[in-house]
């Protein structure tokens, strides 16, 4: 993420309505108990955004993290990679009827990178159907 940062902040700065969505994850507020180097890469994720936010958001550009919760894909249901009575444990643990879809989390990004976002900046996005409530 650093990397492609650096690289790419020349180009948005050339703009005055630049933005930069990184995906991050609700282990970086949650807790992981089984893989505590995820939730600290994470979490390093999210206070590189807020730096970049708060460096160069007088200069037009915004920078937001997208926390995604567990999500299934077509792929994934098709090819029986995920057993069922996991997908049962992670519904039980949002407040929701369903898990996530590729498309909620494309929303969101589609909406931090239109002009309707310009006004959100150095924000964790968490969009995992109410899971952090549990």
């Amino acid at each position: 993420h650093l990397l492609c940062t650096r690289a790419a902040l020349p180009h948005l700065l050339q703009s005055d309505h630049g933005a930069i969505v990184y995906t991050s994850s609700s282990a970086s507020v949650a807790g992981e108990p089984e893989r505590p180097s995820y939730a600290a890469s994470k979490s390093g994720l999210n206070a590189l955004m807020r730096h970049v936010a708060s460096k160069w958001g007088k200069r037009g550009l915004t920078a937001n993290c997208v926390a995604p919760g567990f999500v299934m894909t077509p792929e994934m249901i098709a090819g029986g990679a995920v057993p069922p009575d996991f997908i049962d444990q992670c519904i039980a643990g949002t407040r929701s009827t369903r898990l996530g879809k590729a498309e909620d989390i494309a929303a969101m990004v589609a909406l931090l990178l239109s002009n309707d976002g310009r006004w959100i900046n150095g924000q964790v996005i968490h969009v995992n159907g109410g899971a952090l409530l549990s």
